[in-house]
């Protein structure tokens, strides 16, 4: 036994070291590639994650720096309108709607905070009958028609944007998340130069 000892421990340092150096490599890799972020938006390591614009759609693109091409999921670009309209930086919270008689396709409640929902009326106002790109992390996910907010003095507006489950689930899960770290609490804001 003594003899096949130092046969066994050699390939087994020389592996155990190989093991060591990839991962240590592995975990380099997944720093840099932001693997390892941290889901507290109050911390300098938080990165927005399914942050919603919502743009103007530009029919006849002149090729101006205020109009920008994106892809839809399919591959076909279209311009719009580089200034948007409504982000999650208004976006409190959100709701999935199942949409009746289509349970794949999901619509979107959106609270908005003061200034999102005067934003949301000008929107609404400006593109009557008219669509307009929702956008998610910079991708055309669906175009819809804005809706003037039913309840008066409510937060919340109806968008019947028609997505899948695996876009609503994540806007949802993200937008409390994003609103915080778009809009710093001023109390946080001041402690971090003490």
């Amino acid at each position: 036994m003594k003899k096949f000892l130092p046969l066994i421990l050699i390939p087994l340092t020389a592996m155990t070291l190989v093991f060591c150096t990839c991962g240590c490599e592995i975990i380099e890799e997944a720093l840099e590639a932001g693997a390892l972020d941290t889901d507290n938006p109050n911390s300098d390591d938080y990165r927005p994650r399914y942050v919603v614009g919502v743009f103007s759609i530009v029919r006849y693109p002149r090729a101006t720096d205020l109009e920008k091409p994106v892809q839809d999921l399919e591959g076909r670009e279209i311009y719009i309108n580089s200034n948007q309209n409504f982000s999650s930086k208004n976006l409190k919270d959100a709701r999935i709607v199942i949409r009746p008689g289509n349970p794949e396709i999901c619509d979107l409640k959106f609270k908005l905070d003061r200034r999102g929902r005067v934003h949301w009326e000008l929107l609404a106002g400006k593109h009557r009958d008219e669509q307009v790109a929702f956008v998610v992390d910079g991708k055309l996910i669906s175009r819809f028609i804005p809706e003037f907010n039913e309840e008066n003095g409510s937060s919340w507006v109806y968008l019947r944007v028609g997505i899948d489950h695996f876009y609503a689930k994540n806007i949802v899960k993200y937008a409390k998340k994003n609103y915080i770290f778009f809009n710093p609490d001023a109390q946080n804001f001041f402690s971090s130069f003490l």
